[in-house]
């Protein structure tokens, strides 16, 4: 019965990473490795960075992302008679970032930096216009997943040319997950005794709700699993080497990340108002003539939902590895004024292979997922227009972890392009303030609404529809220095 309960969703949670760590590197499109915008966020972006500061540098601000999208069904695919596009339904989401350094001495600098670099906020309707249940929602219509990063920092100038920093990475993450629970391929129980019904063609083999006429993707309860406030332990760490005058060159590395989610998994009945035929091996005897009647489904469903049933609350675990980054750039000061950058990342999606899942009650199992390695590349400039005013503009291409057969509702990813500009103010020597917009432009990619059945394999065959995505995003952020 717990086959498909929530993997999807934890898979394509772990597809969307947030870069969006400090304003003034959004604005130049995230390059930043190589050389850091002076407002502490080069905790995230490269620790070596901090080495160097003067005094006390504190800054904090927030990313606000408004996604758009929708899923289009292939001709003839989708379930509802008058709707074959759905919408995206989210807010826009605040990603808040936060940073403090110190400069100890002219070669030892301090931090401490509290980013989110992970997040995800999908939500779809799981009714459509015509109150036809929207075949999405089964693989989930309201998912929250987010890792919260604190990190410690130091680093040190070894050379004039050359500096390292590091700083160990705590991580406090917490998910919300909800879906539809579909009925047809589920086993049917004897509502007594709560006890698998052998199919009676085939006795060692247990008869589903399918083999009973109840059709595809017919709605009987809403699961939700929530956990909170997890606990996972890794690295950040940097080297800056200005190769010359005008050339900077910087590398960054984040270790993985292992969290390990134990929750709770709730169930909620949805009514379906189907009746079971008196030829229904499920028919009950109703009115005390030693005859079955029809019966309707729902009352005999509502066992499982109280008592012993198998969909009480119940304990759930999973884990989640948040992947390895490695980011390696340059800059170049090519005039007095304006500033080049690129960057080149590469994140190790590849090592979330597989997705474990212990219930309390329901039966474990363990969902191959196979994602793939990304990259990206990332081109900036920015140029100082007057004395307290910097502009900045930039451009970021990168490609998909999600393989073809993992594209659906939770995070229909794709291919994305990426333009950003932005401007720096230095109000006073002592205060600065950062604004940026970044627009992401995605890929159309095909993708799927459903999981496989049973007897199915989890496969491209799967794809029913077109997904189309985008973003907008503003981000800004008060810088203070004493």
């Amino acid at each position: 019965m717990g086959a498909g309960l929530w993997a999807p969703s934890l898979v394509q949670a772990q597809g969307f990473g947030v870069y969006e760590q400090g304003s003034c590197a959004m604005a130049r499109a995230g390059a930043a490795v190589a050389d850091g915008c002076g407002d502490g966020s080069s905790i995230y972006f490269n620790p070596a960075h901090v080495a160097g500061t003067d005094g006390f540098t504190a800054s904090f601000g927030t990313t606000v992302i408004d996604v758009g999208g929708n899923f289009t069904y292939d001709p003839g695919a989708q379930t509802s008679a008058t709707v074959d596009e759905v919408d995206l339904d989210n807010d826009p989401l605040p990603v808040p970032h936060a940073y403090l350094t110190y400069g100890l001495t002219e070669k030892i600098g301090l931090g401490l930096g509290t980013y989110v670099p992970y997040g995800l906020e999908t939500r779809w309707p799981t009714r459509l216009s015509d109150e036809t249940v929207f075949d999405g929602a089964f693989e989930g219509f309201d998912n929250q997943l987010q890792a919260i990063y604190v990190q410690p920092t130091v680093s040190y100038q070894v050379t004039p040319n050359l500096s390292i920093g590091a700083g160990p990475v705590a991580v406090i993450s917490s998910v919300e997950l909800n879906q539809l629970q579909d009925l047809s391929p589920r086993t049917v129980r004897n509502p007594q005794t709560g006890e698998p019904v052998p199919d009676p063609a085939n006795p060692d083999e247990n008869l589903q709700f399918s083999q009973l006429g109840i059709p595809f993707h017919t709605a009987f309860a809403r699961s939700k699993l929530d956990a909170n406030n997890e606990f996972g332990l890794g690295a950040n760490i940097g080297v800056s080497y200005q190769a010359s005058d005008r050339v900077t060159l910087g590398v960054r590395y984040t270790t993985p990340i292992i969290v390990e989610y134990e929750g709770e998994a709730t169930f909620e009945q949805e009514e379906t108002g189907l009746i079971f035929p008196a030829t229904s091996p499920l028919a009950q005897d109703l009115d005390d003539d030693d005859a079955p009647d029809p019966t309707p489904a729902d009352g005999l469903l509502a066992s499982q939902f109280s008592g012993d049933g198998v969909l009480t609350s119940q304990s759930v675990k999973t884990e989640i590895t948040f992947p390895m980054q490695l980011v390696a750039g340059v800059s170049v000061q090519a005039t007095e004024k304006l500033m080049l950058l690129a960057d080149y990342q590469f994140t190790g999606w590849s090592s979330f292979d597989k997705l474990p899942l212990e219930f309390g009650q329901l039966e474990d199992r363990t969902r191959p997922e196979d994602y793939e390695d990304t990259h990206g590349v990332r081109v900036g400039a920015e140029y100082d227009l007057l004395a307290p005013l910097t502009v900045r503009a930039g451009y970021l291409f990168n490609t998909a972890a999600a393989p073809d057969k993992s594209v659906t509702p939770l995070l229909p990813e794709s291919e994305r392009n990426q333009f950003t500009v932005g401007f720096g103010w230095r109000v006073t020597d002592a205060v600065a303030f950062n604004v940026s917009y970044q627009r992401l432009q995605q890929n159309d990619r095909r993708g799927r609404v459903r999981g496989a059945l049973p007897d199915e394999d989890l496969s491209t065959d799967l794809n029913q529809g077109l997904f189309s995505f985008n973003a907008n995003l503003i981000g800004a952020t008060f810088t203070l220095h004493l």
